[in-house]
């Protein structure tokens, strides 16, 4: 595996996330580190990079480089965006870069920004059109996503320290200032808007929008605890902003799931994302856990034209298997079975395509505990799945994803302290899929593919699984039909598993 550093220098934070790849389209972060420089600080009218936030850059910039010198990085790409974009010193700041830190620092457009954070969306959520909006200290990207595709976008100077500082000058902040920044911000907006349309998605991206979810989640005691995927409702963003914009600062920096650093930009950030949301129609905005590093990373795991994972659900469960459990011809198998057996049930279990592609993704990474220990790994397994995001998934789904990965061996499904995230139904449809996934494990017990396929014939409250086999079988045979019970249960029929023998 190969191993890629990328440099985000924000005008607020700069960050450098370190990334293993192989040309297998698998990746794994490996590292992130976090400076907040606010580069952007003071900058004012003049647009100049005053001394204070120039050297903060440079040091977090040579921090980082001696980081990748130490753990030996293959590729490195560092990229700067608004701040350094927009000063009159702009290019001395990149100079300085190249002979103090080390760091051939690359300047990004407002459109090249865009365009990579809109590659990450497009990489990571299951939206094919959507406008993208990324939040950043100095501006905001709004881009517009067609077929994942990106159709155009570009910046607007109003990131959360500028508009802090242009506007939001008293503690708290007073009601006129407020009001002439969402006057500010709705002037900026209108013909930027009137390019994107309104009813579209709206996926939001950066700290600031992240941070507003994280408080949302934490006054609700949300669960599962993930915030790519997560929908932040405009109705509760204004509620939180109220409340937000009549807190001293030292009161809104221990408001829980806000990072103390943010508190002092988080009011006008926010600000800027009620009016962006407003104007496009929008009542919601979709929280992407990924962005520009990772819109940056792409192009390293996908080097075709367009960088784009051709199907965002498989390569993430691909993604996932391959980190933990790297047995393909038992887990693609294992997936085989189980959908003929979801295929010719139908008429009997009622369900559809969208449980279907929950038990093909759960058959990918049913064993991924097995990177812990043989023991139990159905229940490391399930820890695994809700560890992190699973891209292209929404929650309810990763959970979904999660508990058939916990009951594919044993037990009674039940909803392990994720029923929030789940709707009515939902314990049956996973006792269903659960039914079916164990039976497809036993039937490749050996983990040699023995068992070709599966005939299922059904008669009145029975069903008789033939298992077609190459030579002896007798033990997926012996062990499906032990392991049969959950599958009875749900589909309410007596279950037969006897071996078969292919055609002619």
């Amino acid at each position: 595996m190969r191993s890629v550093g990328i440099i985000d220098l924000g005008s607020n934070t700069a960050r450098l996330v370190v990334l293993l790849y192989r040309p297998d389209y698998r990746y794994q972060l490996l590292d992130e580190l976090r400076e907040v420089v606010r580069l952007s600080e003071g900058m004012g009218e003049e647009r100049i990079l005053r001394a204070a936030p120039f050297r903060r850059g440079l040091e977090a910039l040579a921090t980082f480089r001696s980081y990748c010198d130490a753990a030996g990085i293959d590729d490195l790409r560092a990229t700067a965006t608004s701040a350094v974009r927009a000063a009159a010193n702009g290019a001395s700041f990149v100079a300085a870069a190249r002979e103090r830190a080390g760091i051939e620092l690359e300047v990004l457009e407002g459109e090249q920004e865009a365009r990579y954070g809109a590659l990450a969306v497009a990489n990571s959520l299951e939206v094919r059109d959507a406008v993208v909006l990324d939040l950043g200290g100095g501006s905001m990207q709004l881009s517009l996503l067609r077929e994942r595709r990106f159709q155009g976008g570009g910046a607007l100077p109003l990131g959360a320290v500028r508009t802090t500082e242009a506007f939001l000058g008293s503690d708290p902040p007073r009601g006129r200032d407020l009001k002439a920044l969402r006057k500010h911000v709705r002037a900026l907006l209108r013909p930027r808007v009137a390019e994107l349309g309104a009813g579209l998605p709206v996926v939001g991206m950066g700290g600031t929008v992240r941070n507003l979810a994280n408080v949302v989640q934490a006054r609700t005691d949300y669960q599962p605890a993930l915030l790519h995927n997560y929908v932040l409702r405009r109705e509760a963003l204004d509620e939180l902003l109220a409340e937000l914009a009549a807190l001293p600062l030292e009161k809104r920096r221990d408001v829980r799931g806000l990072n103390r650093d943010r508190a002092d930009i988080i009011v006008a950030g926010g600000v800027v994302i009620a009016e962006t949301l407003a104007a496009l129609g929008a009542d919601e905005v979709r929280i992407s856990g990924q962005g520009l590093r990772e819109g940056l990373f792409y192009p390293y795991l996908f080097p075709d034209d367009d960088h784009l994972a051709p199907d965002v659900r498989e390569f993430s469960a691909l993604n996932l298997m391959r980190e933990y459990y790297d047995n393909p011809a038992h887990n693609l198998h294992v997936r085989k079975l189980a959908l003929q057996l979801f295929d010719q049930l139908e008429a009997l279990h009622g369900l559809g395509a969208a449980e279907r592609s929950l038990l093909s993704a759960a058959a990918l990474v049913h064993d991924i505990g097995m990177a812990v220990d043989y023991y139990a790994h159905h229940k490391h397994g399930m820890y695994l799945v809700m560890g992190r995001a699973l891209p292209g998934f929404s929650h309810r789904e990763q959970v979904l994803i999660a508990l058939l990965v916990r009951y594919h061996r044993r037990g009674t499904p039940g909803d392990q302290g994720y029923a929030q995230a789940l709707e009515a139904g939902d314990i049956d449809r996973l006792t269903t899929l659960a039914g079916l996934l164990r039976l497809a494990e036993y039937l490749e017990r050996s983990k040699a593919q023995r068992v070709d396929e599966v005939r299922c014939h059904t008669a009145d409250g029975f069903l008789q699984v033939e298992a077609i086999a190459r030579g002896d079988a007798d033990i997926e045979v012996r062990e499906a039909g032990a392991r049969s019970g959950l599958l009875a249960s749900a589909l309410g029929v007596r279950v037969e598993v006897v071996a078969g023998y292919p055609g002619p």
